[in-house]
């Protein structure tokens, strides 16, 4: 019996994550994999498919040109049904928190076909942070048969809201299995990174990488976060790589602040491989990413995270990233904290995400469980 499967994505950073998902399938038998790309991220996901050998099977027509979040939302869904409606099904599979996400997952459950949610049982507690994300992720744990934790926290959170054990499972997080997979490549020697631009930063001064797109943070909070880079920067030790997102209030505010910045590299937005390989020789992250969280207890770095609350509270109690804010002070201090040594402060412990087994664990869950053997979701 053929098991049929389709995985929905749109971003870069599920590309990232569901691709090891998607090779784990491939090698199985018995499994027929279609993959819906929508097309949230196009710039920032090229090379990315090609990476993870993706092959996109169904495109979306004309979504990011839809003005506004519920119009891009809106559009997914009615395309999305109506792959699903000639497909049968017995799966499709999302990641995350983003609108493709929660658009997919909403065509699943209004189509009778089980969603299973991969990176289930993140929490912040809090509809404002991150927005729309938090939102999006309750959406999907209503609409989902089948959960697949990152870690235990993520599943008591899941439990907490009313899904039975049965419908959850804790597997780890799939960035560790992507980055591993990308890492052996890039630590292949000589590495010559895809922007020859990486090549001109100095192997002298300790480097900080830094991310900022979060939009919350848009406006007064980001310019804090900017203004603390620079005068770090000025410091003469540090040299700091961001790269740029593409969101243009975010690119406007950078370059206000950091485009005639001494020691700073605004770069274009990085192929995955050569942001594995700036993680590689980063001495500090600086960053207000959710996924940056998890990439960075893989190679043992700190990070300091700008936003006020953390739907990964594992990277805090695990000694590797601090809360930060948008405080300009006290991100001046962490950093020159981190930095005062002559070694770079590499961590050690158990990385909280997993051992980089979870894509197998679901691909063989996906085919273990079928979705008669799921219970139905308890009231709440």
């Amino acid at each position: 019996m053929t098991t049929r499967i389709l995985v929905v994505l749109g971003t870069r950073p599920e590309i990232i994550k569901l691709g090891p998902v998607c090779r784990a399938l491939q090698r199985r038998r018995d499994v027929e994999t279609h993959v819906f790309w929508t097309g949230q991220h196009i710039e920032l996901a090229r090379g990315l498919l090609d990476l993870f050998g993706i092959t996109v099977t169904h495109n979306g027509a004309e979504i990011m040109a839809q003005p506004g979040l519920a119009g891009k939302f809106a559009l997914m869904m009615q395309q999305i049904e109506t792959v699903l409606r000639k497909g049968n099904y017995d799966w499709i599979v999302v990641q995350g928190d983003t609108a493709t996400a929660a658009a997919a997952a909403t065509a699943g459950f209004l189509n009778r076909v089980p969603v299973a949610h991969v990176e289930a049982g993140l929490r912040t507690g809090d509809l404002a942070s991150p927005w729309p994300e938090e939102f999006n992720r309750r959406v999907i744990t209503l609409a989902s048969a089948l959960h697949f934790a990152p870690t235990a926290r993520a599943a008591e959170n899941l439990r907490a809201e009313g899904v039975p054990d049965a419908n959850v499972m804790v597997v780890g997080n799939t960035v560790v299995d992507a980055l591993l997979f990308v890492r052996k490549h890039v630590l292949q020697e000589p590495y010559r990174p895809i922007d020859p631009v990486l090549e001109t930063i100095p192997a002298d001064k300790k480097l900080i990488l830094a991310t900022l797109h979060r939009r919350e943070n848009i406006g007064a909070p980001m310019r804090e976060v900017l203004r603390a880079l620079r005068t770090l920067a000025e410091d003469g030790d540090k040299y700091f790589a961001l790269p740029l997102h593409l969101n243009p209030e975010v690119r406007k505010e950078v370059l206000s602040i950091l485009g005639n910045a001494t020691n700073v590299r605004l770069l274009a937005p990085l192929q995955y491989p050569d942001f594995v390989y700036l993680l590689t020789k980063a001495w500090v992250v600086v960053s207000d990413s959710g996924g940056v969280q998890e990439e960075a207890p893989t190679f043992g770095l700190p990070i300091l995270i700008t936003r006020e609350t953390t739907e990964r509270p594992e990277v805090i109690e695990a000694g590797v990233g601090r809360l930060v804010g948008t405080d300009y002070q006290r991100i001046i201090n962490e950093v020159r904290a981190l930095t005062a040594t002559e070694q770079r402060p590499l961590l050690s412990g158990a990385n909280p995400f997993g051992t980089g087994d979870a894509s197998e664990r679901i691909a063989e869950s996906l085919l273990a469980r079928f979705p008669q053997t799921i219970p139905a979701r308890a009231a709440s």
